[in-house]
């Protein structure tokens, strides 16, 4: 069955590549339109997962508000993960998270948190630049911890920790 598909893809490929050499300009702007609406529909989606992360921390006590991430690892999840962009709150209940494009939705209630640190490298992933690794216990009640970049790891870091003492 995969190989019937990859040929039946080849040989569409192999079509429209014989079909656009006589007609580059369509072909140059049928791509510039599907990348405009490829970034349209990312810009669309950011908006969406931004708006759902305000909703649920509103009439909360914000302590970090809203803020873009870069998602690299969740350790329970084994070593073979998508990496991606998404948003992050913490609030006096719960440090809330959601990729942008994958359907992945962590909440975190704040007792179950239980620190952060940086790290180079955790389950096979090691990005050229550190991870912040926030550890807390999952709805199973076993210990996990997913690793992110951000834009002020050091603050998120060091207000993780001092949620995670308080909840000691």
């Amino acid at each position: 069955m995969k190989i019937i598909l990859a040929l039946s893809i080849n040989i569409v490929l192999l079509a429209l590549t014989f079909l656009f050499l006589n007609y580059a300009s369509i072909a140059i702007v049928i791509s510039v339109s599907l990348l405009v609406w490829f970034f349209y529909y990312l810009w669309k989606r950011q908006n969406q997962v931004m708006e759902r992360i305000v909703q649920k921390i509103s009439g909360q006590q914000i302590i970090m508000p809203a803020e873009h991430i870069v998602f690299r690892v969740v350790e329970s999840s084994g070593y073979s993960q998508s990496s991606g962009m998404g948003y992050m709150a913490l609030t006096e209940k719960c440090l809330y998270f959601e990729l942008i494009l994958l359907d992945l939705v962590i909440t975190v209630p704040t007792p179950m948190l239980k620190g952060a640190e940086f790290v180079k490298r955790l389950k096979g992933v090691s990005p050229a630049k550190k991870m912040l690794r926030i550890m807390y216990t999952n709805q199973q009640g076993v210990d996990d911890s997913i690793a992110i970049n951000v834009k002020d790891m050091a603050r998120w870091r060091e207000v993780i920790s001092e949620v995670s003492e308080r909840n000691v």
